[in-house]
């Protein structure tokens, strides 16, 4: 883990900020997508968790679903 990723993790620690596990956030970005509001927040852990689209597939989202957001994939 990177230091600035560490320096979050302690910050969020100290201010009683609840922890995103993986499966919530791959929920929250399909529903996002399929909401079609592609927040920055959406964007943020789409890169945070370095979210890939075989994650995604297998949580249920169609190829289309993945292909409106392939830029943003890794």
């Amino acid at each position: 883990m990177g230091k600035a990723k560490k320096r979050s993790f302690n910050k969020a620690r100290e201010k009683d900020i609840t922890a995103v596990k993986r499966a919530d956030a791959i929920i929250c970005i399909i529903n996002g997508i399929r909401n079609n509001s592609l927040s920055s927040d959406i964007k943020n852990l789409i890169s945070l968790f370095g979210i890939t689209a075989e994650e995604l597939t297998e949580a249920g989202a169609s190829y289309e679903e993945l292909s409106a957001v392939k830029h943003l994939i890794l």
